[in-house]
């Protein structure tokens, strides 16, 4: 089972505060409480040493440094191995707050100095790297802005609905299961909805519907999260299995098709054209945060890239990719309400969805989480990799 930090731990209508959660929470945001990580395998990344002037001298070495070489820019970059303008710009005029130690000595041994006296005359400080270490300490790698997100501001305006089930007559097959439906639109509902839009197909020809992800490294999610959420809402006991290149499971009932496809208003067939569920705009934010989770836990990523050389994979980042421009659309609307600011656009035949950044991993991780341990396992590993920078990225298992 997976423990999310929701709502309940943080004030997210108030933007000036964001209250730690009174789970017992580690120095890694990681909840006290743990028993065991999920396949988890820690790296520790080393990077490399980097050198700390006193404000203003980093600029007074480089420009003297380039006098004295008697050389322009360009030239002075190239001999360092290094862009010209993160040589003239970044490291020039201090945006980037430290120097990397090889390109100090690159430079004292052009100068023919001696590297003691150097580091002696400019009360240079040398430091192990981190990306917080890179922008002075504020957590954040050089060219990162720290971003304030808005607050929540719902525009659906609906309640969650209550469905009448007194329509839906069941066959034979589906009273030997034992099979109910909710009465209610409830946040664990909404997730299931959600997992439906990402993996879920319903047949048009059939009564039939099927749930599969992927079978090299979601099988945990479907046999300890899936399943148990499938018995909580429908009491069916789904049989999940191995296929060719899936994992999942597939159900034939004239049920549960005509709850999905008439109460719901899930349509059956290809979702390529497929609208955002009307069913899911309601103003509930638990609701809409539970549908997200379920449909970025089967159709999204977390990733960490590279955004600077040396400093590793540190930088999060969120995204789902959709056939249908429509579901985007309105997926990003969504986002938009709850805060999150996302970037949406076309790549190639698919539509898609970014949220950039630790502003938003963080809220995200507060407000919405993950029920998927292969996106929890992710995030634990980058915490373990990098706490400076993720200290307000909430995520643990219980």
């Amino acid at each position: 089972m997976i423990l999310f930090i929701t709502e309940n731990s943080i004030d997210f209508n108030n933007c000036s505060s964001l209250e730690k959660p009174k789970a017992k929470i580690d120095q890694n945001g990681i909840d006290g409480r743990t028993k065991k990580f999920i396949n988890v395998s820690i790296f520790i990344e080393v990077v490399e040493k980097r050198l700390v002037f006193p404000k203003g001298k980093q600029r007074e070495f480089l420009e003297i440094s380039k006098k004295e070489l008697n050389i322009n820019w360009l030239k002075f970059a190239e001999k360092l191995g290094i862009n010209r303008g993160t040589l003239e710009k970044s490291y020039r005029y201090e945006i980037c707050k430290t120097l990397p130690y090889k390109v100090f000595v690159k430079i004292i041994k052009l100068r023919n100095l001696k590297e003691n006296e150097v580091l002696n005359n400019y009360k240079i400080k040398i430091i192990a790297s981190d990306p917080s270490l890179v922008a002075g300490g504020n957590g954040f790698a050089f060219g990162d802005k720290i971003v304030k997100l808005p607050c929540i501001a719902l525009k659906f305006k609906k309640p969650a609905p209550y469905f009448d089930i007194s329509k839906i007559k069941l066959n034979r097959y589906d009273k030997s299961k034992g099979l109910k439906f909710p009465e209610k639109l409830t946040p664990e509902l909404a997730e299931e909805i959600g997992m439906h839009v990402g993996d879920g197909f319903l047949s048009k020809r059939r009564n039939e519907y099927r749930l599969k992800g992927n079978k090299n490294d979601e099988k945990e999610y479907y046999d300890s999260f899936i399943k148990s959420l499938y018995k909580r809402l429908y009491n069916l006991d789904v049989n999940i299995k191995e296929y060719e290149t899936t994992y999942g499971f597939e159900i034939a009932s004239e049920g549960f098709w005509i709850f999905k496809n008439k109460i719901l208003g899930l349509p059956a067939g290809r979702k390529n054209d497929m609208n955002l569920p009307e069913i899911i705009k309601v103003n509930d934010k638990k609701i809409l945060t539970s549908f997200i989770r379920g449909l970025f836990d089967t159709d999204g990523c977390v990733s960490f890239i590279r955004k600077y050389k040396k400093l590793g994979n540190y930088y999060p980042t969120i995204c789902i990719s959709l056939k249908s421009k429509k579901l985007i659309k309105g997926l990003a609307e969504m986002l938009q309400m709850l805060g999150l600011e996302p970037k949406w656009y076309k790549d190639r035949d698919s539509w898609k969805i970014f949220l950039y950044g630790y502003e938003r991993l963080a809220v995200y991780s507060k407000m919405i989480g993950w029920s998927n341990p292969k996106h929890v396992n992710k995030v634990i590993k980058w915490k373990k990799n990098y706490p400076s920078l993720s200290k307000d990225v909430m995520v643990g298992v219980v």
